[in-house]
């Protein structure tokens, strides 16, 4: 009788286990791949009105988890100086939040006079379905996170198959140092 009263606390207690507290362990990024130039920007040879009109616009962030807890992730239309060809991303988890760095690891000698639209393509293991608070910021070279450069801070839903976007703080570009 102990063991089947034993069994049953277990059980029960087992059962009051909920994916509001996930715990995860450590995600690593993979396979980040950078696109060319999408469309360049100059303060001094494109028309104002046209500079003024993109450059304001927000980049977006794509994400779908796989059943392997690996998710497919897209930032369309980081902003960043022509001359940068690389940018990188790195990923910090505590409990249910997740902070994604978007950086370049260059430091400026000289600087166009230009900036760039670019995709960054990355996966990222170790993800649970469930809700996260996620953070995103830019970053240059010495990946400070800086709240200038704060790009999305919300509440995200992820499911296994599901596609979840988010759009970022208009008008950011990674910046310089």
């Amino acid at each position: 009788m102990k063991k089947i009263f034993y069994s049953l606390i277990c059980l029960i207690g087992l059962s009051a286990c909920s994916s509001e507290h996930i715990t995860l362990d450590a995600l690593k990024v993979y396979d980040v791949a950078n696109s060319e130039c999408k469309l360049t920007l100059s303060e001094t040879d494109t028309r104002s009105a046209v500079f003024a009109s993109n450059y304001v616009e927000s980049a977006t962030f794509n994400i779908e988890l796989g059943k392997d807890g690996s998710a497919q992730c897209l930032i369309e239309d980081v902003k960043d100086n022509c001359i940068i060809r690389e940018r990188r991303v790195n990923v910090v988890n505590q409990a249910n939040q997740i902070t994604i760095i978007v950086y370049h690891k260059v430091d400026f000698e000289e600087r166009a006079d230009c900036i760039c639209d670019y995709d960054v393509k990355f996966k990222m293991s170790n993800l649970l379905p469930g809700n996260y608070h996620l953070k995103v910021y830019y970053a240059g070279s010495s990946m400070k996170c800086e709240e200038e450069f704060l790009a999305y801070d919300g509440q995200v839903n992820l499911a296994v198959g599901k596609k979840t976007k988010v759009t970022f703080k208009p008008g950011l570009v990674l910046p310089e140092e």
